[in-house]
């Protein structure tokens, strides 16, 4: 029973595997990688958690409806090393340009740059 253990083991390891990396690294199947677009808009709300957080941005759409966009800005942690507390908040004016969602009517996008309007304050996600 001993020796048949790693084996199990092993194949539970290989059969989860393609689940776990493709949770967490499905960026392509999510999102437009060679498609960005750009939303000029207000920040609504700052969502931090596991595994990635977001901003909620009022900004309009191709139509120009005013939606509320998810954009997903990476992991918790990397959202709270780079943006200190209050340094992005709801009502700031922002310019945000990501990757759109396959899903157009998801109103989401994968970060790429963040620009506050009022002093130019900028952030590039670096680790996509």
């Amino acid at each position: 029973m001993r020796a048949a253990l790693p084996g199990v083991t092993l194949a539970v390891m290989l059969t989860m595997l393609p689940a776990i990396v493709s949770g967490h690294h499905s960026t392509v199947r999510k999102y437009r990688v060679d498609e960005q677009t750009t939303l000029d808009g207000v920040i609504v709300s700052l969502v931090y958690k596991a595994p990635h957080s977001f901003l909620h941005v009022q900004a309009p759409d191709r139509q120009n409806t005013m939606r509320i966009w998810a954009v997903e800005c990476g992991d918790r942690d990397d959202l709270r090393q780079r943006v200190e507390e209050g340094m992005l908040k709801p009502g700031d004016r922002v310019v945000v340009t990501g990757d759109m969602a396959w899903d157009e009517g998801a109103w989401r996008v994968r970060l790429r740059t963040l620009t506050r309007r009022t002093d130019g304050w900028r952030w590039k996600d670096t680790s996509k």
